[in-house]
């Protein structure tokens, strides 16, 4: 049986854009970014991305509020995950479709292949819009009688395939150890030779210089801190 579920991918780092983006961005723009924005006072929790560099471009995209699935032509099932982002390959594009596949990284477990599949709003009435996913050529599921309060419309960042991106989290504090974990990504997946954890001392400073990024650390202890960055990684 072959099963085709909308999936996300390696979108953690949107909501650290947020919350730390300072200002609105520009859609189907390839961009390299750092967040947050210097000099800024920030906050995560542990295990949180403090600091991040990616490539990418920040698209339009429909997040359902419901999951729903049907089984179709073959025993294929069509299936609409709630809470997962679907997207618009470019500006001015009518169909939604998953970030995996705005990606270029189609072939998956669940889609054999790298098939594509769109998603698409139809309706413009109160109460008469439906939803539907679509498998050319022959295979269709709308999910109907939907209204627009249920999606979300929101802007997410996506990664540029290929691109390198830096992060740096938070891996909490014991006595006056402070520590970190310093990862490397390439297409959403993490490089395990290129992860590293390092701490600084809060006796000998409250700066910390890693790979050419430089933050200061405000107030920590293990389950928050509240810091600056100062200068982000170069490009």
């Amino acid at each position: 049986m072959k099963t085709i579920i909308v999936i996300l991918v390696f979108f953690s780092s949107s909501v650290l854009a947020k919350n730390l983006y300072a200002n609105e961005p520009e859609l189907y723009s390839s961009i390299t970014d750092n967040l947050p924005v210097v000099d800024n006072l920030n906050k995560v929790y542990m295990g949180d991305r403090m600091i991040e560099q990616r490539t990418g471009m920040y698209v339009e995209c429909l997040t359902p509020k419901f999951s729903d699935k049907k089984k179709k032509l073959g025993g294929m099932i069509l299936e609409i995950k709630q809470e997962e982002p679907l997207c618009k390959k470019e500006e001015g594009a009518k169909g939604y479709f998953p970030i995996n596949y705005i990606n270029g990284l189609q072939g998956t477990s669940e889609v054999d292949g790298g098939m594509l599949y769109e998603v698409r709003l139809k309706g413009k009435k109160e109460g008469k819009l439906k939803l539907c996913l679509v498998v050319p050529p022959l295979n269709a599921h709308c999910k109907k009688n939907l209204t627009s309060d249920d999606f979300y419309y929101e802007t997410v960042f996506k990664s540029q395939k290929d691109s390198f991106q830096r992060v740096v989290e938070y891996a909490g504090k014991k006595d006056s150890i402070i520590k970190f974990i310093y990862s490397e990504f390439k297409d959403g997946m993490v490089r395990d030779a290129f992860m590293r954890e390092f701490e600084i001392d809060l006796n000998e400073g409250n700066t910390v210089a890693y790979k050419g990024l430089i933050f200061e650390i405000i107030e920590a202890d293990n389950a928050t801190i509240s810091y600056k960055v100062i200068r982000h990684f170069e490009n």
